[in-house]
């Protein structure tokens, strides 16, 4: 009978503390009113670098998880280039360390070409931002169309790839991902990627907004 009762308290311990681990990935005890970001996208000049600040895209928030928001905006190259769309997802830590493109993009018909990579971006301040780097390609009936996608998340400013974000960003009231995205051709494959000095324009620009 002891031998049981031990059991039951044992399965009663490993419960309530796997309901207070899912609860701090999921900011289950936060204020509603906190859980959400400020667009960082919003307060952007004019031109970033070699690009110019284009439009907010729509975005429907009965798509996005609960307690987070979307804001996407183009990107447009005075010189050369292609278009580049960036999007900051933020909220809850829960919600926002899931989804990566990786996981996302498969489920949408898109195929991984190549495998995920890690990228470290040196920026003007003498530091650096990490970003998780994939490539993508789809095939429809007009063809077919490959895009580089860029992904990293930051609480405070220093944004990250790290290999568990869920773990890494629990505690943080919210949390903030970004994605870099632009079309990628074959030429693209096989010289120095052109987009990294865009990604070094846009970080500090993004983290100045989140440091005191």
């Amino acid at each position: 009978m002891k031998f049981r009762t031990l059991h039951l308290l044992i399965a009663a311990i490993v419960l309530t503390l796997s309901g207070i681990v899912h609860g701090m990935w999921t900011n289950r005890w936060a204020p509603t009113d906190v859980n959400e970001g400020k667009n960082l996208l919003e307060g952007l000049g004019a031109e970033l670098g070699d690009w110019k600040t284009g439009d907010f895209l729509k975005i429907n928030p009965a798509e996005l998880p609960a307690n987070t928001r979307c804001d996407s905006r183009r990107f447009m190259p005075s010189k050369t280039g292609k278009p580049i769309t960036v999007s900051i997802t933020s909220g809850s830590p829960g919600a926002v360390a899931v989804h990566t493109p990786d996981v996302c993009y498969l489920g949408a018909g898109w195929k991984l070409r190549g495998a995920v990579s890690k990228q470290s971006t040196p920026l003007p301040d003498g530091k650096s931002a990490s970003f998780w780097v994939a490539d993508f390609t789809k095939t429809n009936a007009t063809g077919s169309e490959s895009i580089r996608i860029r992904w990293a998340w930051t609480a405070d400013g220093n944004w990250q790839a790290p290999d568990y974000p869920r773990w890494i960003f629990a505690r943080a009231p919210i949390l903030y991902k970004l994605y870099i995205v632009q079309q990628l051709n074959d030429d693209d494959l096989t010289r120095e990627d052109p987009y990294r000095k865009f990604v070094a324009d846009l970080v500090p620009v993004l983290s100045k907004q989140l440091t005191p």
